[in-house]
């Protein structure tokens, strides 16, 4: 059975075809696990914006730096698709997924969700959740001695007055 490829309207107008944009984010992807700063900027548009629990940068120099310093911070990361995978529609993909990588020497887990916005053949905008203090919960939990156990008790206390109530 032959694929019927679908174009779509992005935001400028040009068409863009599913499989492209499934093709970009792929290769996003794929240039994010080798953590090549240079290989991801050259998805983005010139003026595209990220979006992210670390904050909002404008611009590929601002794009740079967040992604130089994610590199920095955790060198190593595995990825793998989970829950709805990867959706397109439109001028627009949601890929849900679980990563896997190392802070300071000490792994970690998180379910990341990722919005992408395409203009033309190009991320405009990128907006990525996850949970910032589970990384930190998780980080923290391998730390030994006087250091781990301060590290572990502020972390178990924000955590503990983030969910009062709940349990």
């Amino acid at each position: 059975m032959d694929k019927v490829y679908t174009k779509h309207k992005s935001q400028s107008g040009d068409s863009v075809s599913e499989e492209k944009i499934k093709s970009i984010v792929r290769g996003f992807g794929e240039a994010f696990v080798k953590r090549d700063v240079e290989k991801m900027l050259s998805f983005f548009a010139e003026d595209a914006v990220w979006v992210s629990p670390v904050g909002t940068f404008k611009g590929k120099e601002e794009l740079r730096c967040v992604l130089t310093w994610d590199t920095q911070i955790c060198p190593t990361v595995k990825a793998k698709r989970s829950g709805i995978g990867l959706i397109v529609r439109e001028n627009k993909a949601v890929a849900e997924g679980i990563s896997e990588g190392l802070v300071e020497g000490k792994k970690f887990e998180m379910l990341a969700i990722t919005v992408f916005e395409f203009s033309r053949d190009k991320i405009q905008h990128i907006r990525l959740f996850y949970d910032r203090l589970s990384i930190t919960k998780q980080v923290a939990s391998q730390y030994k001695g006087a250091t781990g156990w301060f590290a572990r008790r502020l972390i178990n206390y924000i955590v503990g007055r983030a969910e009062k109530g709940l349990r």
